[in-house]
């Protein structure tokens, strides 16, 4: 049972009890202070309640960091995010955040610990060899921490998020690997005989990232309109479980056009495939997908990634990663003059603000071939008086 008393303006405190110790006699009590509403008070009551029923409860004015880190991985991540989201969230938490400030009290965690982390992380916190370590995975382990912090802020287990007094580590920009319009030409010509060449040209003739690709279905192809309407990623098969979730964002879910060849290319995969299902039988998993292996199961991501990279070196083309198919795509498209709203609709950014500051490199060359037809549309009076 719990107890609630007013202890004073907007804070609370809370008695919990569970009845005595079998061995000791003596009462299990616990007693902790909330700030905020009655509301909240009952809310935590619960929680904590929950925790001592489960055997799991810390005094949270002696909690530490890695308790609470524990906590909100149980307690947020694992029943609220994608797989390999929790995954990715478990190991920073065990390799990147556990080590360096686990024992800290969560009541004293500041932002310097948070900066000598980072620093740390920064110059040696590479695991496999002990060097440096990315500015961008040291951005990821920043925004994990300053997740988990917000959340003990809104648990109200520390009065203050520390990681807002910390500057998220910047990231130099770069630019996109891609191939020019005549190494994507000699691509699409050896993929024409490719086991994975049909998946390949529709990650670069349609800008798909991988986990779209892997995911789509053949009722997610509008025939008669010419186009891919893009609903779903695959999100992780790591323990042999297939699993599929909505796209990211609304942005994400979009239709894409499909250039006539390609459309023909797919109409005849899915008859091949029709044939692939009589032969599975009772063996085929109709899970409906367009890209799938002989018995319907969904493509793995690493196998088909090893297979493009094996066709890169073998072709004698720049290795860069299978996602720069789709910044093949649009970086191509822009070179074009193809207008940068269409380019993003079809990504599937946020807005075209984002997709010219990912594609950056190619803007110059948009602005001197405006600057070219400026002057011709001058010369010709092309342009009317407004």
């Amino acid at each position: 049972m719990s107890r609630i008393h007013r202890r004073s303006a907007g804070a609370w405190e809370v008695i919990l009890e569970r009845g005595r110790d079998p061995r000791t006699g003596k009462r299990l009590r616990r007693t902790f202070t909330v700030r905020g509403t009655k509301k909240d008070a009952e809310r935590e009551a619960a929680v904590q309640l929950s925790a001592m029923t489960r055997g799991t409860y810390v005094d949270p004015s002696k909690e530490t960091v890695g308790q609470f880190l524990e906590r909100w991985l149980r307690d947020y991540v694992e029943p609220s995010l994608a797989l390999r989201t929790r995954l990715r969230y478990g190991d920073i938490v065990e390799h990147d955040l556990l080590p360096h400030i686990g024992n800290i009290p969560l009541q004293n965690l500041r932002p310097i610990h948070v900066l000598a982390v980072e620093q740390t992380l920064r110059a040696a916190g590479n695991r496999k060899t002990g060097g440096s370590l990315a500015p961008a995975t040291v951005r990821k382990i920043h925004n994990v921490l300053h997740r988990a912090m917000g959340h003990a802020v809104a648990w109200q287990a520390i009065p203050l998020n520390p990681v807002d007094a910390v500057d998220r580590p910047s990231i130099p920009a770069a630019t996109p690997r891609t191939l020019t319009a005549e190494q994507a030409r000699t691509l699409l010509n050896v993929l024409e005989d490719h086991p994975f060449g049909l998946p390949l040209r529709t990650a670069l003739l349609c800008g798909l990232r991988l986990s779209e690709l892997l995911a789509l279905r053949w009722h997610d192809v509008d025939w008669s309109g010419g186009r891919l309407v893009i609903l779903q990623t695959l999100d992780s098969r790591h323990d042999g479980v297939v699993r599929f979730k909505a796209t990211k964002t609304h942005r994400s879910a979009r239709p894409v056009s499909v250039p006539p060849q390609l459309l023909i290319a797919l109409h005849d995969h899915r008859a091949a495939q029709a044939q692939q299902r009589l032969v599975a039988g009772a063996l085929w998993d109709d899970l409906d997908l367009v890209f799938a292996t002989d018995c319907g199961r969904p493509l793995t991501s690493g196998w088909v990634r090893k297979s493009f990279y094996r066709l890169l070196d073998d072709s004698r083309l720049p290795r860069l990663p299978l996602h720069g198919l789709r910044h093949t795509m649009a970086t191509l498209m822009l070179a074009a003059g193809e207008h940068p709203k269409v380019v993003s609709e079809r990504l599937g950014h946020s807005n075209p603000g984002f997709t010219l500051t990912v594609y950056g490199h190619v803007v110059p060359g948009m602005h001197e071939e405006a600057s070219r037809r400026l002057e011709e549309s001058l010369a010709t009076g092309g342009l009317a008086e407004s």
